[in-house]
């Protein structure tokens, strides 16, 4: 059982404050975009074809970027810089119908 100090400490961690508000305010993928398919994959994710779920029902692809393994525990270090410049790239071509999560 943790002491009052330690129970105090993970109260006022900010870090733990961070993920609680970013997660409560997080909305899923599949609560906008209904899936219709899977386009193709590549070294840093999977790409697929999405309806929005708006009044116009606009299609879009959306690329879920893989996480990085090591050994047998799957971790999310970030996105890698060669995954920033994809999307840079796809951000150029087309603002409204590059969307990404992950």
């Amino acid at each position: 059982m943790l002491d009052e100090r330690s129970s105090n400490i993970l109260q006022h961690d900010p870090m733990r404050l961070y993920r609680k508000k970013r997660d409560a305010s997080h909305v899923a993928v599949t609560a906008k975009y209904h899936i219709l398919g899977f386009i193709s994959s590549g070294t840093y994710g999977r790409v697929y074809k999405a309806q929005s779920m708006d009044q116009d029902a606009s299609l879009h692809a959306i690329k879920k970027f893989k996480p990085d393994k090591e050994g047998d525990v799957i971790t999310y270090t970030g996105i890698s810089q060669s995954a920033i410049r994809e999307i840079a790239v796809g951000a150029g071509l087309c603002v409204h119908a590059f969307e990404k999560f992950c």
